[in-house]
């Protein structure tokens, strides 16, 4: 685990990328489960691409606006860490999922400005064990690879873990990290970019695997 702040990989739907994701040991893999996404990817392939799943790598299922039967689909053939709820849910729909699955929950929360940002963070701080601030677009409903202002999380405070994501890459992360602060960030799986900004923050020798796999 990165000292300074944890990497989540999303949007992985191939087996090099998972295989060095896993070897890298980054600290979330995401899966998406969203047929609209360019990065979806089937409750099949995810099973064969997990079984060489570590113990310290956790596994995301990113769905939107899921009904029970898929959450329960998800759950029996993937068993995930986390389930990513990244859609319209409001918070009684996330406690209503708490409890029906039993699967700590992370919501995507598509941020427009300062007051947007505290209003849903009171929202869903009680329900969700991660927040994930996004940027709000009206295309997909995350992994645009937009980024929003920074600034709208500078000395922001919230009683549970959060990530950051929106348009993250090689030339801005840094500063976004001096920006906000934040304790983990989210960044898309893009022909093996993710794990070259991976290796970036103090992990260099693990490029080094992710090159070889």
């Amino acid at each position: 685990m990165n000292s300074l702040f944890e990497i989540k990989v999303c949007g992985i739907n191939d087996e090099v990328s998972m295989n060095a994701a896993l070897k890298c040991k980054v600290d979330y893999v995401g899966l998406v489960f969203y047929p609209n996404s360019s990065r979806n990817i089937s409750i099949n392939l995810s099973r064969e691409l997990l079984k060489s799943r570590n113990n310290i790598t956790k596994i995301v299922a990113l769905t939107v606006d899921p009904n029970d039967d898929f959450l329960n689909q998800i759950k029996k053939n993937i068993n995930p860490d986390y389930i990513q709820l990244h859609g319209n849910e409001n918070s009684r729909r996330c406690l209503d999922i708490k409890h029906k699955i039993n699967i700590p929950l992370i919501k995507g929360i598509n941020v427009r400005n300062k007051i947007d940002l505290v209003r849903k963070n009171k929202e869903f701080e009680d329900i969700c064990d991660i927040l994930l601030f996004d940027a709000p677009s009206e295309a997909l409903p995350g992994g645009n690879g937009k980024k929003f202002d920074w600034d709208i999380l500078k000395d922001f405070k919230s009683k549970k873990k959060w990530m950051l994501a929106g348009g993250l890459n090689i030339e801005n992360i840094e500063n976004a990290i001096d920006i906000t602060k934040a304790p983990a960030i989210d960044i898309i799986n893009f022909s093996f970019s993710s794990f070259i900004l991976y290796a970036f923050f103090y992990r260099i020798p693990l490029i080094q695997i992710a090159s070889s796999s």
